[in-house]
């Protein structure tokens, strides 16, 4: 059984979490497209508030999914962009 610290770290977590991928939802933050192979593709194209209800049900599990995805993405998307524009 979890304490009441216990839990407010996993909430203070979450909440860290959704808020920096809530800006993802909108857009890639590289060059603001909705990449055909992200994650979020179906979610970008869903309207604003059905979006925030999706993203809002999410457990931390898939955050901490999303998050380290788009680490990965950004960390190799980064150098070959600033290729292109170089």
């Amino acid at each position: 059984m979890r304490t009441a610290r216990q839990k407010k770290s996993i909430q203070c977590r979450k909440d860290i979490l959704l808020a920096s991928l809530l800006p993802l939802t909108e857009a890639c933050p590289v060059d603001e497209c909705n990449h055909e192979d992200c994650p979020l593709y179906l979610v970008r194209k869903m309207k604003p508030p059905l979006r925030l209800k999706w993203f809002n049900a999410l457990v931390e599990d898939d955050l901490e999914y999303l998050a380290a995805y788009h680490h990965v993405c950004l960390k190799n998307q980064l150098p070959s962009q600033s290729k292109l524009e170089g």
